[in-house]
């Protein structure tokens, strides 16, 4: 009996007409959605349409365990999606991305980034958050368009993201609108986190807050800012003392 007729389709049949229609429809709009298809590569019958020209592509909650390379090979991505995949490692070829501008990456297994991530010159958006990351190498600085940055970790997990890997000076550089890190066992801002001029929200919950203290956290950014540089004030003044405290005498 054929579909029209009533008959119900067997499940793997109509996901691969599911994926075959997503895939037509990615050729004619330029938006790839492939979300929550159960996928465990990219679709081989990709080939037989045209998508040289796609600018966003989600491929969210799949089973993928690596970043397609055929994916990659679509350089008019703008935004792509990989959240809630099962992906250890990122190949090199996404910095083929090149004119990318929003990449989510969290709820994956990934331990660390790879130098390809930070060769995307227009990247404004980066989500890592409930990875498995433990640090975020300083090669984050070269992302000089970065407006928003999400990297906590799971509260219950084993893993935390090291803030101290993230606490130069050189933040200063970070056009960062948006600074969410939550959910990790942060317990001192970095005086320096002053610096971010152009930041208009700030996230700290759920961490063991000492400096500044949490109550003073839950009440924004305005009063973490101001915290922040009452205590710098604070320290230059100290060392300014310290400087001119006298050592002791030479006896004649």
């Amino acid at each position: 009996m054929a579909a029209g007729d009533g008959a119900q389709l067997p499940a793997t049949v109509a996901a691969s007409r599911s994926v075959e229609k997503a895939l037509e429809e990615a050729a004619a709009s330029g938006a790839l959605n492939l979300s929550n298809r159960k996928l465990k590569e990219f679709p081989r019958s990709a080939k037989n349409y045209d998508l040289s020209d796609i600018t966003h592509a989600d491929l969210s909650k799949n089973r993928l365990c690596e970043l397609p390379d055929e994916l990659c090979q679509f350089i008019s991505i703008e935004t792509l999606s990989l959240y809630h995949n099962g992906m250890r490692s990122l190949s090199s070829s996404l910095g083929n991305l090149q004119a990318l501008t929003y990449l989510n990456l969290s709820r994956n297994l990934l331990s660390g980034l790879p130098p390809s991530v930070f060769q995307l010159p227009l990247l404004r958006v980066l989500i890592v958050s409930n990875n498995k990351l433990s640090s975020l190498p300083a090669s984050i600085f070269s992302l000089t368009h970065l407006r928003q940055l999400k990297q906590n970790a799971l509260c219950t997990g084993p893993y935390s993201l090291n803030l101290l890997s993230f606490s130069t000076s050189r933040n200063i550089e970070l056009p960062l609108i948006r600074l969410d890190i939550s959910c990790n066992r942060i317990s001192h801002v970095p005086l320096c986190y002053r610096h971010l001029r152009h930041l208009q929200s700030i996230s700290l919950d759920n961490n063991p807050l000492q400096m500044p203290p949490a109550q003073i956290c839950s009440k924004g950014k305005y009063h973490i800012f101001k915290f922040l540089n009452m205590e710098a004030c604070k320290r230059s003044t100290e060392e300014l003392e310290r400087h001119l405290r006298p050592t002791g005498f030479n006896s004649w």
